[in-house]
């Protein structure tokens, strides 16, 4: 079945511990820097450039961006009969183009033509296997009971 992923989804998601740790670790890194830099007891030159490397390596690390995978998507190619107007939906196939005749109707044997070409988002399928299984242990202990 072809679903259009919803954008409410995307919404929904929350901060994962990866997420939350790499803002620890940025915050961390741009205080040590910042104290390295006010402080610099000892040799001023070397905490002032180890500060600077600090706060160099937090916004270096904040500006890594993971790429977004490409959604995977499916080409439609609408089939529509001249005659009798029924309406026909396939895989694309190569040499596709709008008002090319094509296949006959299966109605009223006639050729169709293409009507439209489009391309749609496909959902992830979700693992409905383990949700199964825990609906069929909730089933066994409510009948047990």
């Amino acid at each position: 079945m072809i679903d259009e992923e919803d954008d409410e989804e995307i919404l929904k998601k929350k901060r994962s511990l990866k997420s939350v740790l790499k803002s620890l670790v940025l915050i961390g890194l741009v205080l040590i820097g910042v104290m390295f830099i006010y402080i610099g007891e000892p040799d001023p030159t070397v905490s002032l450039m180890i500060g600077f490397f600090c706060i160099c390596l937090a916004t270096s690390i904040l500006q890594m961006k993971k790429e977004p995978s490409d959604p995977v998507r499916q080409t439609l190619t609408i089939l529509k009969c001249k005659s009798c107007g029924a309406i026909k939906v396939r895989n694309y196939e190569s040499g596709d183009f709008i008002f090319k005749s094509t296949d006959t109707c299966d109605e009223c044997d006639e050729p169709m033509q293409v009507n439209q070409i489009y391309s749609v988002k496909l959902k992830k399928a979700k693992d409905k296997s383990n949700k199964l299984e825990k609906d069929k242990e909730e089933l066994k202990q409510t009948i047990e009971i």
